[in-house]
């Protein structure tokens, strides 16, 4: 065992020849490389997890660093209206090259913990500083964290169930921020926080134990979620560059195609929002698999579509409308259920990577912008208008969507509704109406985050911004950095923020095959250009913004397509 770092700290009053017994004793054990798996099967890391509880710990920056900056090795103890008599030792373990390390780490632990005998209260915390190499060839970033309290003595029993912890930052049993970490050492030794419910200038929230299982299976499924996630969405973007593809063709072949195959490539654009809400509701399925997971996505997104096919009787723009509203639906229903099949959907990241633990992922806002203004171009433009600034509401307010990118997008589509419906253009009074709703939306999004929940949200973090305006821009400018960096990372992401502006000019300007249909039905051709518009917003107020605009992007070409397609008046124009 290799000890980095140590130290106690006492009051004066609390000298070795007297020894009294100290109020408060905290004993942080760091574990480098350690898996959750691993971590909990020691028996005496078990053990602690039946005297408090075992979760995941998601880290937005870093648990050695955090502890460092919160409790800094000093001769007295940097802390206003803590307990006075206070034992602190933070240790960290290196696994030596015994014939069973993990055997002799559960028996230093247990020595560690036996030296605060003469403590009354005694808080262990068991993390892992950092993910091993097997754990980042299998893109493992949740490490294990264990947190029990009481007296030295009664942390070991051999009997009785696990238990797990919560934090209102994640909102999710079993899942927890390296961020609560401090907060909940300085709660434990009796820091007041001036009885607000999270500690003044930190992040984080306090722990609690839960009397529900360690989340063994929730880790076996984020496991799997990224084994998969990558080839999904890759194969998911690759069905939708080819039914484009399929659609120019098609497009460019005029008039010697047969009505059948038209209405076909058509019918495969308009699957994509369909094939959208699928990825998020393969987090739903029992077990995460390729036997599973396929079959669900092509059969639901290949039944779904063909529900809608019968109502082409009443106008070509009727199965359009009835899939934006079937997806609208189901985004209420997710939200009722708590977003937990965000925990680990096949577009996007999970939930549990630390980004967003819960609300509306945005990857998924540019299916919401395309739904929305599907149904709202059946509507009339007040009516359409009121339901695309519900959706925001719904995206943005807390306890529902909690995502403020989002609301800023649809609030942004509901201007340019109004807009181009009421104004026929977008021109400066257009864009100066379309900024005083985002303007006024986003301030009622604020004010619900302000004083209608206690518990620390997204969009509360960003109003508590250091520096007023200058710090929520740089917070502004930092997400816009952030998207960039997953760009060069995955370059495939380059395709949405390429293409809106291509379709842009397409709707603007349509070539002889397009014009027709776009000429018959302009309500359609305008909620596209909204769709458009509305994602190229959501791009620039969202920190992955290419996620956040890709399934936009999708909507609106896959819309372009459908109506061309199925109307078959682009037969008759030149090609």
């Amino acid at each position: 065992m290799a000890i980095l770092a140590a130290f106690a700290l006492a009051t004066p009053s609390s000298s070795v020849a007297v020894m009294p017994i100290l109020d408060r004793g905290v004993l942080v054990v760091l574990v480098p490389g350690a898996s959750f798996e691993r971590l909990v099967s020691v028996p005496e890391v078990r053990a602690l997890a039946r005297a408090g509880g075992a979760a995941l710990m998601s880290s937005r920056t870093s648990l050695p660093q955090l502890l460092g900056e919160a409790f800094p090795k000093s001769e007295t103890y940097p802390l206003p209206s803590a307990t006075t008599d206070l034992r602190f030792e933070i240790l960290e373990f290196g696994l030596g090259p015994a014939p069973d390390p993990w055997s002799e780490f559960g028996i230093d632990i247990r020595r560690e913990v036996a030296e605060f005998d003469r403590v009354g209260e005694v808080m262990v915390v068991v993390a892992s500083s950092s993910e091993s190499p097997t754990m980042l060839v299998a893109k493992d970033e949740l490490t294990p964290l264990i947190v029990a309290s009481g007296p030295a003595g009664s942390l070991f029993s051999s009997t009785g169930a696990l238990h797990t912890l919560a934090s209102d930052t994640t909102r999710r049993t079993g899942v927890v921020s390296d961020e609560d970490v401090v907060p909940t050492i300085l709660g434990f030794v009796g820091h007041t926080f001036g009885g607000n419910p999270q500690p003044e200038g930190l992040t984080g929230s306090i722990l609690r134990v839960v009397d529900a299982p360690p989340p063994f299976e929730l880790h076996e499924r984020y496991l799997a979620q990224r084994r998969m996630s990558v080839p999904i969405g890759i194969a998911a973007g690759l069905y939708v560059t080819l039914a484009g593809l399929f659609g120019f063709v098609l497009l460019g072949l005029g008039r010697r195609v047969p009505p059948r195959l038209a209405h076909f490539a058509a019918w495969l654009a308009m699957a994509v929002p369909v094939l959208g809400v699928t990825l998020l509701a393969a987090g739903h399925l029992p077990t995460l698999s390729y036997a599973t997971v396929v079959p669900f996505l092509i059969g639901v997104t290949a039944v779904g579509t063909l529900a809608f096919v019968p109502l082409r009787r009443f106008g070509a723009l009727v199965p359009p409308a009835a899939i934006g509203a079937a997806v609208l639906a189901y985004f209420v229903v997710e939200a009722a259920l708590g977003w937990t099949a965000a925990l680990t959907p096949l577009h996007g990241g999970s939930e549990l990577d630390g980004g967003r633990f819960y609300g509306l992922p945005n990857a998924f806002i540019g299916l919401l912008i395309g739904a929305s203004l599907y149904v709202a171009h059946r509507m009339n433009t007040i009516v359409g208008f009121v339901l695309i600034v519900a959706v925001a509401l719904f995206a943005g307010l807390p306890g529902i969507g909690a995502n403020l990118g989002g609301a800023v997008a649809l609030f942004a589509a509901a201007g340019l509704w109004l807009s181009q419906r009421r104004l026929g253009r977008i021109g400066w009074k257009g864009a100066v109406l379309t900024a005083v709703i985002v303007v006024v939306g986003v301030v009622i999004v604020l004010l619900a985050h302000r004083f209608l929940t206690s518990s620390p949200t997204h969009i509360t973090r960003f109003e508590e911004s250091p520096g007023g305006l200058g710090g929520m821009w740089g917070t502004f400018t930092d997400r816009l950095l952030v998207g960039w960096r997953l760009i060069v990372l995955n370059p495939f992401a380059l395709v949405p923020v390429l293409g809106l502006p291509v379709v842009l000019v397409v709707l603007l300007r349509p070539p002889a095959p397009l014009r027709g249909p776009l000429a018959a039905h302009p309500e359609w051709r305008d909620a596209l250009l909204v769709t458009i518009l509305a994602s190229m917003v959501a791009y620039v107020a969202n920190d992955s913004g290419a996620a956040a605009c890709g399934l936009g992007f999708a909507l609106g070409l896959g819309g372009l397509f459908y109506v061309s397609l199925i109307e078959g008046t682009w037969k008759m124009a030149a090609t």
